[in-house]
């Protein structure tokens, strides 16, 4: 099960590769898990176009909130990241979420979690 940082979401629906084709299996095979900060940031600069697309896909698959536990672990990997790379909160939350729910963080920029604790691939 997968959990799409938001460049996957914005390089799918640009058709980009491999992001559309990685996103097309896996949304066939029902292997995602949509994270609020993702849809948040994926809104907040969608056209009118993927905006439509996307809701339809919100509406198909399991959305991760931020509770107590997320923000707890988002700070505590926002704390260990000062001392290797500073990595954004927004990140932490999303690094949060593939942990607590057992789910590979898919992303384009596998630099920014540098977590140890987590699986983070490539599409």
């Amino acid at each position: 099960m997968y959990l799409p940082d938001t460049n996957v979401f914005i390089l799918a629906a640009e058709a980009k590769e491999p992001d559309k084709r990685f996103l097309e299996k896996a949304i066939a095979k029902k292997q995602i898990y949509l994270s609020v900060i993702a849809i948040g940031e994926f809104l907040s600069q969608a056209s009118d176009e993927a905006e439509t697309k996307f809701n339809a896909l919100i509406a198909r698959f399991p959305i991760l909130t931020v509770d107590l536990e997320t923000a707890k672990l988002a700070a505590e990997y926002r704390n260990l990241s000062f001392k290797t790379k500073r990595v954004h909160l927004l990140d932490c939350f999303l690094a949060a979420q593939a942990k607590l729910n057992n789910l590979t963080l898919v992303t384009n920029n596998k630099s920014d979690f540098p977590m140890k604790d987590i699986k983070v691939i490539t599409p």
